[in-house]
């Protein structure tokens, strides 16, 4: 999976800002800048893109709960592309660009049905975790 473009339209401290990966080939991408940029935060909405918002987020201090929402577009490597978007909630969070519920298997293609945990520990490394 490639992940071709990322969207914090309202999470943590971030409105309307996008990150566009979709040139150049696979490869590792590292996210540094700052003390209180939003690093970490960028990093849990990559997580809660496609695992989920936690219910007791602390992401949601400049936006209301119910209008948190992350995007992205992925591309397999079949050459399929997934533009999906996450809201909080407690069911049917996963959506469609025009916020239609969509099904939480829909990523498992994506993701090769690797979950949460895993995900966190192999692609989603911060700072902390890389100093342990």
């Amino acid at each position: 999976m490639k992940i071709l473009s990322f969207h914090l339209k309202a999470f943590g401290p971030f409105t309307n800002k996008s990150v566009d990966f979709s040139a150049g080939q696979e490869g590792l991408y590292m996210n540094y800048g700052p003390n209180e940029a939003g690093k970490t935060a960028a990093l849990r909405a990559l997580r809660a893109l496609f695992f989920g918002i936690p219910e007791r987020t602390t992401d949601n201090f400049l936006h209301d709960s119910t209008k948190l929402r992350i995007g992205g577009c992925i591309r397999h490597s079949d050459g399929t592309t997934l533009s999906v978007q996450r809201r909080k909630g407690r069911t049917r969070t996963l959506l469609s660009e025009d916020e239609t519920p969509l099904n939480e298997g829909v990523l498992n293609k994506f993701l090769g049905n690797v979950g949460e945990e895993l995900f966190s520990r192999m692609f989603g490394i911060s700072h902390e975790d890389l100093v342990r």
